[in-house]
């Protein structure tokens, strides 16, 4: 009897040994697979010594659970997450990464991989994030990704998939997030088995080539917080309650598509809304009132439509707005003064539109506003007189409309100001010398105003002050009498200066010779004005110059030689002045020359 419990005892012994060996073999076997399949991941990458992933961290000499970019289950040591995003890999994605059968996560975005998307991902059952995004993938989705029934992220964007977006996908029972735009899909409708997926938050469908009319099967998306559509041609109207289908929306982006009929007038419902951009689409009617209730608003886009009506004060009531766009549309009367509670906004744009009326004070008191767009309306008066303080205005556009006065020499108090545009008003007086102190001006446009120069002085002062403006790339001034001098010192523009666009400015005297020193000038416009003297020698310096148009002076002497080193020169205008003599013959080398005008002038070219 006792021999027997000793047999027994043994033979349990043996058995739990057996099993544990068979654990133990098969364990390793598995770690192999594993690592096999990351070797062979790795050789479908192009060496680089320097790359962390490629060179000496890969290696057998080390447990690949302590690769860069390898998670592991702690009990099992199997591959649970692939994270290698960000680090300039190139090359394919092995068919092998469907032997990490434990994988959980795989993340290779913002790299370089290319080719195919391999059918064997769809191998990866615990599979629950895939995350590709920003490579250069090629060829279809495989349908076959629906077999990762616990995928809850997939985001395939900014890649160079092609072929129809898969039905398939619509049967991803868990799907959160849903990111494929901005590839080359072949032209389509969105599936729509896509209004199966219960789960789903967040869809982006962005510059997708979609087609038809807006899928009523997306209305069946109850857990929507975010969809974006831009860049598409989906057409149709928008059904009245669409909040009521979708009562967690916080982001509507349907810019840029063929949308018709009226902007939902009950909008209102989406309560938790932060994102509606409606912008380039073909929507009519005036903005819904019940637009204005929705307090968490941050961006409102309805830019590029045929909407009317007007702008209701109830705007005033947004506090959280930071972003409002109208232009292009048909909205008139007048800029609410209400606009002025809006402390967090930073950028308005009104432009192209029928608006009238002075510019409320109030929008100068908004310091966090950014941008100001107000061009092409119908808008009079004055800027306020009192000192206005913009800290982080950088665009300040109102060009085409009738405002009147001073430019206010408030504006140089806009340090941060990259832009103004202030053409076709009707200003008047000096133009202020403190725009000088503008350090970031690229963009100055004050043309076809009543602006002159500085009373009492023959030389354009004012264009000496913009020499501290160091990025200035563009001078627009024409049709001003500016009845003055350029100075000497013209020379002293930065380096960045583009365009001196000054015709019909009443503009006298000589060319200085230091115009030679604008190395990167590529338009040269001083035409129709009352300019003297000789073409100066130093024009050899201009380099860049594509564009050159002098008629309409009273300059003299002959065409110098020196024209013929500006190699990109593409425009010679020099018609009705005193010039006379032979053209240069090396004017003919010129090759990229189209267009000369030049008058009663003798010679070959």
């Amino acid at each position: 009897m006792k021999c027997t419990k000793i047999l027994f005892l043994f033979g349990v012994v043996l058995l739990h040994y057996s099993c544990f060996l068979q654990s133990a073999i098969s364990s390793s076997t598995s770690n192999f697979t594993d690592q096999s399949a990351l070797l062979a991941i790795q050789s479908k990458l192009s060496f680089d010594p320097t790359n962390i992933v490629l060179g000496g961290n890969w290696t057998t000499n080390t447990s690949f659970c302590n690769w860069v970019g390898v998670f592991c289950s702690k009990r099992r040591q199997r591959v649970t997450a692939l994270k290698l995003s960000y680090m300039a890999l190139q090359g394919t994605i092995s068919p092998h990464i469907g032997n990490l059968s434990f994988l959980v996560s795989l993340h290779l975005q913002n790299n370089s991989f290319f080719g195919p998307l391999p059918n064997e991902i769809s191998r990866l059952h615990r599979l629950r994030s895939l995350l590709l995004h920003n490579n250069q993938l090629q060829g279809s989705i495989p349908p076959t990704l629906y077999h990762c029934q616990k995928l809850e992220v997939l985001v395939l964007e900014v890649n160079r998939l092609t072929g129809p977006i898969p039905r398939e996908l619509g049967f991803l029972p868990r799907l959160r997030r849903l990111y494929l735009g901005l590839n080359n899909f072949t032209v389509g409708t969105i599936p729509s088995s896509f209004g199966n997926i219960s789960t789903l938050e967040e869809l982006n469908l962005q510059e997708s080539s979609l087609t038809g009319s807006f899928s009523s099967a997306l209305l069946n998306l109850t857990s929507l917080e975010m969809i974006s559509l831009p860049k598409n041609s989906i057409s149709g109207s928008l059904p009245v309650d669409l909040c009521h289908f979708w009562p967690n929306i916080q982001s509507i982006s349907f810019s840029f598509n063929k949308f018709s009929g009226k902007i939902p007038s009950r909008i209102g419902q989406c309560s938790e809304l932060e994102i509606l951009s409606l912008s380039y689409n073909s929507f009519v009617g005036s903005i819904p009132e019940e637009v204005w209730s929705l307090q968490h608003l941050q961006i409102l886009y309805l830019g590029g439509n045929k909407l009317t009506g007007t702008i209701s004060p109830s705007i005033g009531n947004m506090s959280n707005l930071k972003s409002f766009a109208v232009g292009r549309n048909n909205i008139e009367g007048n800029i609410p003064g209400n606009l002025g509670h809006l402390s967090n906004l930073a950028f308005l744009g009104l432009a192209f539109n029928s608006l009238t009326g002075p510019i409320p004070q109030v929008i100068f008191n908004i310091s966090s506003l950014e941008s100001l767009e107000m061009q092409s309306n119908a808008l009079s008066g004055e800027f306020p007189s009192s000192a206005v303080f913009l800290p982080n205005l950088t665009s300040l556009l109102f060009h085409t409309n009738q405002i009147t006065g001073p430019i206010p020499t408030y504006f140089s108090n806009f340090t941060k100001l990259t832009e103004l545009d202030a053409d076709n008003n009707l200003l008047y007086g000096p133009i202020p010398m403190n725009l000088g102190s503008l350090k970031h001006l690229q963009f100055l446009n004050l043309a076809r105003n009543q602006l002159t120069g500085e009373p009492g002085f023959d030389e354009l002062r004012f264009l000496s002050s913009l020499f501290n403006s160091s990025s200035l790339e563009y001078i627009i001034l024409y049709e001003n009498p500016l009845n003055g001098i350029i100075p000497d010192s013209i020379g002293n523009f930065s380096q960045s200066l583009q365009v001196i666009y000054t015709p019909a400015c009443q503009i006298r005297g000589h060319i200085p010779k230091s115009i030679g020193s604008l190395r990167s000038l590529t338009f040269l416009y001083l035409a129709y004005n009352n300019l003297s003297g000789k073409i100066p020698s130093s024009i050899r310096g201009l380099e860049s110059l594509q564009r050159l148009y002098l008629q309409n002076n009273s300059i003299e002497g002959f065409v110098p030689n020196e024209l013929c080193h500006l190699k990109n020169l593409g425009e010679i205008l020099l018609s009705n002045n005193k010039i006379s003599g032979l053209i240069p013959n090396c004017v003919g080398n010129l090759r990229r020359l189209q267009i000369v005008l030049l008058n009663v002038l003798k010679g070959e070219a």
